[in-house]
C-alpha cells in the first residue's frame, strides 16, 4: 500500500506510489515518454521554435481523450499507424509493437508506440526521414 510520510522535522515527503494510487482505467488522456527517445532524432536536433512546438502540441494532446486523437484527422490532432520504416526500430520493441504518428510544428511527426495510455516517442522526425511519407 502507498504510504506519504511527513514527519516533523522533515524537509520533504516520501511518496510510495502502488500500482492502485494510479488505475489505468482514470487515464483516458496520454502521458507522454521521452525515456527511449533516438538519440539522432532528439530535441537537440530541433530548433528553439519546433521545440515550442512540440510542447504546445504536447499540452493540447494531453487535453484530448486517446479516442478523440485515434477520430481526429491525421495531419491535424490524430494518429497516423506507421508500418514502414526508414530506420532500424529501437531492440527493446517487440514485433507486436504499433508504431503511430502525431503532428507538430505544421505536419511533422513525432513517432511512438503506446503502452496503455503512455505515449512512449521514439522519433522527433523533424526532416520526414523516419518512414516513407505519403500524401
Amino acid at each position: 500500500m502507498g504510504s506519504i510520510k511527513d514527519k516533523k522535522g522533515d524537509k520533504g515527503r516520501n511518496i510510495s506510489p502502488t500500482p492502485d494510487l494510479f488505475p489505468k482505467s482514470t487515464f483516458n488522456y496520454p502521458v507522454f515518454c521521452f525515456k527511449y527517445l533516438h538519440k539522432d532524432y532528439s530535441l537537440s536536433q530541433c530548433d528553439k521554435d519546433e521545440k515550442v512546438s512540440l510542447i504546445e502540441k504536447l499540452h493540447k494532446f494531453s487535453s484530448m481523450t486517446w479516442e478523440q486523437i485515434r477520430l481526429a484527422p491525421r495531419h491535424g490532432l490524430g494518429q497516423e499507424k506507421i508500418t514502414s520504416f526508414n530506420v532500424a526500430i529501437p531492440d527493446h520493441v517487440t514485433a507486436n509493437v504499433s508504431f503511430y504518428a502525431l503532428r507538430f510544428d505544421g505536419k511533422k511527426p513525432i513517432v511512438g508506440y503506446k503502452t496503455d495510455f503512455i505515449f512512449h516517442i521514439v522519433y522527433i522526425d523533424r526532416d520526414f526521414t523516419v518512414y516513407k511519407h505519403g500524401g
